[in-house]
């Protein structure tokens, strides 16, 4: 009895399993294109990249919140930053500053509070464009060289790093 395993039915007939999208079919036998090995290189390291982008992404709204919420903290930060440059006039507190002055806190000591939640955003995206641009370098020099597994070793370890990156700041 022969036993035939591995074998998929096509149009024409049986054939052996694909070895990797590399390879194609010639009639008789599964050939290797270089062309397709190198667009299938091309799509991973796209994915790859990609994935880091999407995860810096998640990360930036969670460290700074919605389009418009980030734009209202940077304009808090500029009148803070405005109003600690002028000395703290107590007649001249801007509306954004005087809108944190609650539960015994003085107006010089919100915008210095503004400020220093500001400097940390600012750290903090800092950070995060670091490594996602370091990361996406890395993955492509290591692609260019047909290094898949560091490659692929890159994006996974940018991604822990953004993840820890939000776990220090939610705790």
């Amino acid at each position: 009895m022969n036993v035939i395993q591995e074998l998929h039915q096509f149009e024409e007939g049986l054939r052996p399993i694909q070895p990797s999208f590399a390879h194609v079919w010639d009639g008789e036998k599964w050939v290797f294109d270089a062309s397709a090995n190198a667009m299938q290189k091309q799509q991973e390291v796209e994915r790859l990249c990609a994935n880091v982008d999407n995860a810096a992404d998640n990360a930036r709204t969670f460290l700074a919140g919605d389009p418009l919420k980030a734009m209202e903290y940077a304009q808090a930060a500029a009148d803070a930053q405005a109003y600690q440059d002028a000395g703290y006039p107590k007649k001249e507190v801007p509306l954004s500053v005087a809108a944190w002055v609650i539960k015994g806190r003085t107006a010089r000591q919100a915008a210095e509070q503004i400020l220093g939640k500001a400097q940390q955003l600012t750290d903090n995206l800092l950070t995060l464009r670091t490594l996602r641009l370091k990361a996406k370098a890395q993955i492509r020099t290591h692609a260019a060289k047909g290094k898949m597994d560091l490659a692929r070793s890159v994006s996974d370890e940018a991604l822990v790093l953004i993840r820890e990156l939000i776990t220090s700041q939610s705790s």
